[in-house]
């Protein structure tokens, strides 16, 4: 009986990830719709800001719009928290305000990688 519920937690534990972080329930994991809705709040708060700076009036640029898609976040996939935490960081940190949203964005948030069922990491892409 003593092995039977060993083996049935074990089993759990192991699957957990597999059943949880593609159903987006892991603690974790981010939604990547919810990813880019940060990642364009950031950039839109630091073009609003350096404008104001700069110029004295508010604006945005394009850029800051597709925020996402030049970080190359998926609205379908989940990603890392701590990896979007760190991208919507340094677009809203120093190197943001110096730098400009749209080169952080480049420089900073190319390394967030999907977690997937079975594409995602460790596992190779198909």
């Amino acid at each position: 009986m003593l092995k039977k519920i060993l083996f049935l937690a074990l089993a759990i534990s192991l699957t957990n990830c597999l059943v949880l972080n593609p159903a987006g329930a892991s603690l974790d994991r981010e939604k990547g719709s919810e990813a880019a809705s940060r990642i364009t709040d950031a950039a839109i708060q630091t073009d609003l800001i350096n404008s104001v700076v700069l110029t004295g009036r508010g604006s945005i640029s394009i850029f800051s719009l597709i925020a996402p898609d030049i970080a190359k976040i998926e609205s379908d996939k989940y990603y890392i928290k701590s990896d979007v935490d760190a991208c919507v960081n340094e677009i809203k940190g120093f190197k943001g305000y110096l730098l400009g949203s749209l080169i952080t964005n480049i420089i900073s948030c190319q390394d967030i990688s999907s977690d997937g069922f079975i594409t995602g990491e460790p596992f190779p892409v198909f």
